[in-house]
């Protein structure tokens, strides 16, 4: 990942930042998922549209009542 922008390495982190939330919603911690997701969000709305993008459509799988209770992709990988 060397010779990353700073634009890049921000969606690199934000991909690492949502992989986390998610598992942390798969644990039972929906609601704290949630407020770090809009924490996030708040940090990023202005500045960064499309990764704070990436964290609203976090918070709507997180509180989507069809995702509670499975588990994530198999290998880990989620794309938002």
């Amino acid at each position: 990942m060397s010779g990353m922008d700073a634009t890049d390495l921000l969606a690199e982190l934000n991909r690492v930042f949502t992989q986390a939330l998610l598992r942390l919603g798969d644990r039972g911690e929906i609601d704290a998922a949630c407020r770090l997701a809009a924490q996030g969000w708040s940090l990023l709305r202005h500045d960064q549209p499309k990764e704070a993008q990436r964290l609203n459509g976090v918070m709507h799988s997180l509180t989507n009542p069809q995702r509670r209770g499975k588990p994530g992709p198999p290998n880990g990988d989620l794309t938002f």
